[in-house]
């Protein structure tokens, strides 16, 4: 037999080419879920290509390392043959373990079954392409365990395929790379350490040389992985400044949203509260007069229940354009949500007042044809003046509202001014706060939960617990009700740990039913946010039901979040380390920089359904959720969109990548109890025993479900 030796620079040097290919190839699967799909299909072939290839030349280079007495020819098409197995087995291995979204079973065994299948060919080929004077004999149990080798090979590089498809972490890729370059030596070298060669004088004439195999070898790989490389790198640059320029405009983007209402292109409540406070200081150095104007539609809720929300909405961007027109430059009109409008009018007496709103009526009152109906419609105005009705902007507001009132008491389609005997102020019912402070101790709190679903499986995936005050006299309470007297009491807290722990309780007996990979939403209150402990309370409810953190999401609004960004950054990062799923619940409603979202270590971004509401009908609202959806991608963060009412906004949501769906279209909020009866509806093949301490009428239920 031939004595054989090693070079040692050669051998690193082909465990630099795998490490290369890997590099490239795991770099070209992580781009696939960010790219179109003309793009998608250029960086799977690109990065099955760069992976065969490289490890044709790694093999190749190997060949070379290893030194005989004799120079050694290869066989030119049966070398062609192994590069075109090695290229054509990791493009389409590759391109079944990364293509498709679902986690299955049944693909990466295929793709590990095709892949290890052509490096084994491949090999083999490779050796057959030597010209010998003599057959090479095999040691069959080193030529096995090189099979297996290249069986854990292959599979190992098409996990870490998969796994790093969506992940953007540079140290992460570098590592697994390497990885996967040991995984492909291995079975290289194993591979040749079972063949053993016979003496001989010379090789068989004709082939390509040991130095043309090397010029070739060095200058088709070094060719095709550096500008696979540079492509990438460009590509890489590309990105970022696409990000950055989609982060630039969607925070002009909400800062417009945040100004301006999206149905109308009016001012907003926001907007109209910084016009009020400079027609406000401007009066009082003036010392003249404005007047603030409340206006709503008349009937409107008729005509949504009788001709659709779609006519409604036709109708309100109508009402609001007949009262632009009337307007001056300097008057401001808003539009406080619903058919509520609200009219800022500088410089204003009761002349002037007369002279706008009279005309005004009788423009909106004119028939008007929406979607091939024929529509009359009226609207009630109240007016408050400053001074003589108020010195605050609220005290104008109230007032303003009074004086509404008065007309739609009085028949409505007209308008009044403010007077004393039209106050509506309403106090507080006797004993309210003391009941609610009283609330917690005789067990009335309760929480209701809302699924929400896989976009794309249409399976539930969790649930939202949303918190509840079962009062004994007027049923059950929404929060929006008693939520700010319990912030502003302090009564959030104790509360708030209730809430923790009883979720907690719910999420382990739904654990002990079967259903272990559901998971569970809380939101956290901005006062419950700044506890010092909070993080220990969560943690230790945890351990008590024996949950794993992951299937806990904390629900923390923008705002909340970068209210304090220091504590927020170590608060999150606590609840990350641990764990602990971290969402930015209401996203886009509080016009923060989006740029200060890559500092905060959340995973999940929940749309808010103003945005979801609006994006069928407004142009602006659909691209802002693309484009915060495009982002969230790009920060590796999970979409979680609430709101959806219409089929429509499941189909165009679930299209553009959204994972996580959450509205009435599925389920409204429902009581422990009730989950089961949804599981039912749903045609479940699993059943839970239903656990609550109050046995709720299912008709109240029915009633109560549409607050």
């Amino acid at each position: 037999m031939l004595n054989i030796s090693w070079d040692p620079v050669l051998i690193a040097i082909s465990y630099l080419v795998a490490f290369i290919a890997s590099f490239v190839a795991l770099d070209s699967a992580g781009k696939i879920p960010l790219s179109s799909r003309k793009a998608a299909l250029f960086w799977r072939m690109a990065g099955g290509i760069s992976l065969g290839i490289g490890i044709w030349s790694m093999h190749f280079i190997g060949m070379l390392s290893m030194q005989m007495p004799v120079m050694m020819r290869y066989d030119l098409w049966l070398t062609l043959a192994s590069l075109g197995v090695a290229v054509i087995a990791s493009t389409t291995a590759l391109d079944i373990a990364v293509a498709g979204k679902k986690r299955s079973l049944f693909r990466p065994i295929v793709a590990t079954a095709i892949l290890s299948a052509g490096v084994v060919s491949m090999h083999y080929i490779g050796m057959a392409a030597l010209m010998l004077d003599g057959s090479i004999i095999w040691d069959r149990r080193i030529v096995g365990l090189s099979v297996v080798i290249a069986v854990v090979a292959s599979g190992t590089a098409l996990w870490l395929a998969f796994r790093l498809r969506d992940k953007g972490v540079f140290i992460e890729r570098l590592l697994a790379a390497l990885v996967m370059a040991a995984a492909i030596c291995a079975m290289h070298y194993t591979g040749m350490s079972a063949a053993h060669y016979p003496e001989m004088s010379h090789t068989l004439p004709g082939g390509i040389g040991e130095l043309g195999l090397s010029i070739w070898v060095s200058v088709t790989t070094l060719c095709l992985l550096g500008v696979m490389l540079i492509i990438s790198l460009v590509d890489s640059h590309r990105r970022t400044g696409r990000l950055t320029d989609n982060l630039r405009q969607l925070n002009r983007q909400l800062e417009l949203q945040a100004r301006f209402d999206a149905l109308t292109g009016l001012a907003n409540r926001h907007q109209m509260d910084i016009r009020m406070q400079d027609c406000l200081r401007s009066a009082l150095l003036s010392n003249r007069q404005f007047a603030v104007i409340f206006l709503n539609v008349d009937h409107f809720k008729r005509v949504n229940d009788t001709w659709g929300h779609s006519v409604g909405d036709e109708l309100l961007i109508t009402v609001a354009q007949r009262i632009t027109s009337r307007l001056t430059r300097e008057m401001t009109l808003a539009r406080l949500g619903g058919d509520a409008f609200i009219l800022l009018v500088p410089e204003c007496d009761d002349d002037k007042l007369n002279a706008l709103l009279a005309p005004l009526l009788e423009d909106v009152r004119r028939p008007l044809s929406i979607c091939g109906h024929t529509l009359s419609t009226t609207i009630s105005a109240g007016v408050s003046l400053y001074p003589q009705d108020g010195e605050t902007l609220h005290e104008l507001k109230l007032k303003a509202d009074a004086a509404l009132h008065h007309v739609k008491d009085d028949g409505r389609n007209g308008w009044a001014h403010y007077r004393s005997e039209m106050s509506t102020a309403i106090p507080a019912k006797p004993g309210f706060l003391q009941e609610l402070s009283q609330a917690l101790e005789r067990d009335q709190f309760e929480l209701w939960y809302q699924p929400t679903w896989y976009a794309q499986e249409k399976t539930i995936h969790g649930f939202e617990a949303l918190l509840r005050w079962r009062h004994p006299e007027q049923g059950v309470v929404l929060p929006g009700l008693f939520i700010p007297s319990l912030e502003q009491t302090g009564l959030i807290i104790p509360v708030g740990n209730w809430a923790i722990e009883a979720a907690c309780r719910q999420l382990h007996f739904w654990t002990e039913q079967g259903f272990s990979q559901w998971t569970l939403s809380l939101n956290l209150s901005p006062v419950q946010f700044e506890q010092p402990d909070i993080f220990h309370i969560v943690s230790s409810m945890l351990e008590k039901y024996s949950l794993s953190p992951s299937r806990l999401i904390l629900e923390v609004t923008e705002s909340t979040a970068l209210k304090n960004l220091d504590r927020s950054i170590e608060l999150l990062n606590a609840f990350n380390h641990a764990g602990i799923t971290v969402s930015i619940d209401d996203f886009g409603t509080g016009y923060s920089n989006l740029l200060m979202l890559s500092v905060l270590p959340a995973k999940e971004l929940k749309i808010d359904k103003s945005f979801v509401t609006s994006m069928l009908e407004n142009e602006k609202s659909y691209k802002l959720v693309e484009t915060i959806m495009s982002i969230a991608r790009t920060m590796e963060m999970n979409v979680v969109a609430e709101g959806i009412e219409t089929q429509e906004q499941q189909e165009v949501l679930t299209r553009l990548g959204c994972d996580y769906l959450q509205g009435y279209l599925f389920s409204r909020p429902l009581p422990a109890e009730q989950v089961p009866w949804l599981l039912l509806q749903i045609n479940s093949d699993r059943q839970i025993i239903p656990i609550n301490k109050i046995q709720t009428d299912p008709a109240f239920i029915s009633q109560k479900n549409h607050a």
